[in-house]
């Protein structure tokens, strides 16, 4: 951005803001479905460090689409769950692969910013929504082996070094 003028700038940063935070749903979203497949990749239901690294190793290198077909194959989903998922990886595509591109003329005008804002907070409250209702599928599946989502955050909430202010 340092092109920009920084009365420019400054009338982008909300949707840069907002753009940095969509992203970083749609990955969270995405690496819940890559741990949860990652713990359902046990061999004969014993999951090892192995069977666990591997799973990662796999799956880490395919799209979010294929994740969520492989996702169905490991777990038998409600009625109408695999459309619920396939709406949050279409929100989550709709920001990840072009926004950037498809809405440029958008950038350039207060009314189109404020429409930047709102898909980018639409599309972050849809893929919410799947992230959670993942999460709760991944804690349930962590608690089988002893281990909760919790006791994660609790260990990277130690592991974080913030910035010195």
């Amino acid at each position: 951005m340092s092109e920009l003028s920084p009365s420019q700038q400054q009338a982008l940063q909300p949707v840069v803001y907002e753009l940095g935070a969509a992203v970083y749903v749609c990955q969270q979203f995405e690496t819940s479905l890559l741990l949860l497949l990652a713990i359902l990749s046990a061999h004969d239901g014993v999951v090892t460090t192995e069977s666990f690294k591997d799973g990662m190793v796999t799956y880490s290198e395919k799209t979010l689409g294929q994740l969520v077909k492989s996702f169905k194959t490991k777990l038998q989903l409600p009625e109408n769950y695999e459309i619920f998922i396939r709406e949050g990886v279409d929100a989550r595509n709709r920001v990840v692969h072009g926004f950037v591109l498809r809405n440029a003329h958008k950038f350039l005008t207060i009314q189109g910013r404020s429409e930047l804002i709102d898909e980018l907070r639409a599309a972050q409250h849809i893929v919410n929504e799947r992230q959670l209702s993942v999460r709760r599928v991944l804690d349930r599946a962590l608690s089988v082996f002893g281990g909760s989502l919790e006791q994660i955050r609790k260990e990277m909430k130690c592991r974080f070094e913030p910035d010195a202010i």
